[in-house]
């Protein structure tokens, strides 16, 4: 199996399989996964529209945007200490919710966004698809990417449901405050102490690697197309287009309450449109987390165009149930549940989509740049769709735009499944 046979032990790929893990329950799962559960508590405090109190999530792209590109050439930088940098932008990220705890209007709110996206970028968007594509060979790496992305869903069944009562009890400033602390305690241990860049900083090869084995050079982690050449391709652009579209998803993800609110009015269940919306969150989180396991392991044995197509079709299932049958709790759980396939492709399908057609060798250059454009869409979806609220004062509109979106994104995926193999992959000397 490689160097790491020779090693007695646990390969060091499992630890930095855990610390992806936390990274993901303590990260985006802390702050944008539950804004739904603020959204109400908040503007009814400060008198807000709801648009206006989630424009912090554009923000928060705003600051994705400037600094994914930077995070990318930190993670391919050998000389940059990985560990002083992940524990800098985790910093950033836990003064998100610290700032809002002591919010009286929404400026602090958009600074605090502004200042989270620096720590969003580097420890949810970037560190685990280059971390686990570095330490666990070719045949592993889906299935780990899976792994590690699905507790965003995991933790955010438990956060949900836990924030929504500490809300009630204690006031959503100190749920704020709650919230920064349990980041700090889930997330930096392991960037202080645990985190590698690589195999080759403690004498290994990645997890499964076999230099006999025909995935070998796809294991390889100098082997690839340069990103100032994978710029020149059809293939970014497709795949920047896909996944600009799957980003979206967060924007219904995070309306949900209001969906429920909406579509239950004037059915018996209207009084409960509070409870409902926090469970179809809930139900999205185990949606988010079977699909991230799934997934992964799918990529690992099937073609990309199958498994993309795939949870296309559970995530469109979400938006026909809604319009048509969603005037019912079980409906709208339901729809939840099938919401919750939309964020695996975002952290799981497309990251893996990169490494099939460009190789390792500039992967965390390349996807720096295609996440830039999910930041973009992602951190102004919520506000788009809480303006639409505001001003047609209806979510109909969006569940009819989801069906188009979902589509598109299915098209775009095969399309560019077809360009596997289609690109010569170099011997590229790492940023030294």
């Amino acid at each position: 199996m490689g160097a790491e046979s020779e090693k007695k032990g646990i390969h060091y790929a499992w630890f930095i399989l855990v610390a992806c893990c936390f990274m993901f329950a303590g990260s985006m799962a802390l702050i944008n996964s539950i804004i739904s559960v603020y959204v109400l508590p908040v503007t009814e405090a400060l008198g807000c529209k709801r648009g206006d109190f989630t424009f912090m999530l554009t923000t928060q792209a705003i600051s994705i945007v400037l600094t994914m590109p930077l995070w990318g050439n930190i993670f391919n930088n050998e000389k940059i200490n990985i560990n002083l940098a992940l524990t800098l932008g985790a910093l950033c990220m836990i003064a998100c919710p610290l700032l809002c705890s002591f919010a009286t209007d929404l400026i602090l709110f958009y600074v605090a966004g502004f200042i989270g996206g620096v720590g969003i970028a580097a420890c949810f968007t970037m560190a685990t698809p280059v971390l686990c594509g570095n330490w666990f060979a070719k045949k592993y790496r889906g299935k780990m990417i899976g792994i590690a992305s699905a507790f965003a869903g995991v933790s955010t069944i438990f956060w949900a449901p836990l924030f929504r009562w500490v809300i009630a009890e204690y006031g959503w400033q100190t749920s704020y405050m709650i919230n920064a602390v349990l980041m700090a305690v889930l997330i930096l241990p392991w960037t202080l102490f645990v985190i590698k860049r690589q195999p080759s900083d403690k004498g290994l090869q990645p997890f499964g690697y076999d230099p006999n084995e025909q995935d070998a050079v796809a294991s390889n982690q100098s082997f690839g197309v340069k990103a100032a050449d994978a710029l020149k391709t059809p293939a970014f652009w497709i795949i920047i287009a896909g996944v600009m579209l799957t980003a979206l998803g967060m924007g219904w993800n995070n309306s949900q309450s209001g969906i429920a609110k909406e579509l239950l009015a004037g059915t018996p269940d209207e009084a409960n449109a509070a409870v409902v919306g926090a469970t179809m969150v809930s139900a999205a989180a185990l949606g988010n987390l079977l699909s991230k396991l799934s997934m992964g392991a799918m990529i690992d044995k099937f073609k990309l165009n199958v498994t993309f197509i795939t949870f296309q079709v559970v995530w469109l299932l979400a938006f026909v149930m809604w319009y048509f049958f969603g005037t019912t709790p079980a409906v709208l759980v339901a729809g939840g549940f099938c919401l919750g396939f939309c964020n695996a492709p975002s952290r799981v399908g497309w990251p893996m989509a990169i490494r099939k057609i460009f190789g390792n060798a500039d992967y965390s250059k390349i996807w720096g740049y295609i996440a830039t454009g999910s930041s973009i869409i992602g951190g102004i979806s919520t506000s788009l769709m809480g303006w639409c609220y505001d001003y047609l004062g209806s979510y109909t509109p969006t569940l009819i735009i989801g069906m188009v979106v979902v589509v598109l994104i299915a098209v775009l995926a095969v399309v560019s499944s077809t360009y596997v193999g289609k690109y010569e992959w170099k011997d590229i000397e790492p940023t030294k």
